[in-house]
């Protein structure tokens, strides 16, 4: 079972972390949310206290770790606050689970396919060449390498899982919060998510990256309360 930590009362408030996180990486926000809600912040597989087990896991393997928490606490329903990879475990469990869902908050979230790009293009085939001719191919990316055993599978399957065919069923609606500066999720994802799911807003913060949510802090807090409340 993932590994969590719950504290607060009121509604439920339940934070999926980027890869490399943990329960560390939305708690600056989750410590003062916790005097009006409770809230929840998990540790994905492979990540904090949740070891990852001995077989590849895919993207709806997460979605079930968290629900599995949500049964064990009897939640009714909770807000759902995801950040890159938590935002794409959050948009599939509203699809899978749209029972549990209050709210969805997309932070900087991944998912959806990337647009093409030439060079992308290029290395792949220049990869699968030096792959068919026996010679080593090119380097993946640097969360890959570092990567190790069942966990490289399982980043595999996560980053060919895109999320653009669940958009239309969120019934949820959601808020959807985006670094303007952002190169890992760029922002013409944040405006994609916007045009599929239905009754969703945008707050783009100007001078923030990827991390949004702690380079635009009390905007982020600011935002979470009046969408929230």
């Amino acid at each position: 079972m993932l590994n969590y930590i719950s504290y607060g009362k009121g509604k439920n408030i339940i934070f999926l972390h980027g890869w490399g996180g943990s329960t560390a990486s939305f708690k600056g926000i989750a410590d003062i949310l916790s005097a009006e809600y409770r809230v929840t912040l998990v540790d994905f597989y492979g990540f904090g206290e949740t070891p990852h087990p001995d077989k590849s896991l895919t993207l709806d393997d997460y979605v079930d770790g968290v629900v599995e928490i949500v049964r064990k606490e009897n939640m009714a329903e909770a807000v759902f606050v995801g950040h890159s990879f938590g935002g794409r475990v959050a948009v599939r469990l509203t699809r899978k689970y749209p029972q549990y869902v209050r709210k969805l908050v997309l932070i900087d979230a991944a998912g959806l396919r990337p647009r093409f790009s030439l060079m992308r293009f290029a290395r792949v085939v220049l990869h699968k060449l030096r792959r068919a001719a026996g010679l080593k191919g090119l380097n993946g990316s640097h969360d890959y390498a570092a990567l190790s055993g069942a966990m490289k599978g399982t980043f595999v399957n996560i980053v060919n899982d895109h999320t653009d065919k669940d958009l239309r069923y969120v019934s949820s609606g959601a808020l959807i919060l985006w670094g303007k500066r952002d190169k890992d999720t760029p922002l013409y994802m944040a405006k994609r998510f916007l045009r599929h799911i239905k009754n969703s807003s945008l707050i783009i913060f100007p001078d923030a990256g990827h991390y949004s949510y702690l380079d635009a802090f009390n905007e982020t807090l600011f935002a979470l309360k009046a969408y929230i409340g």
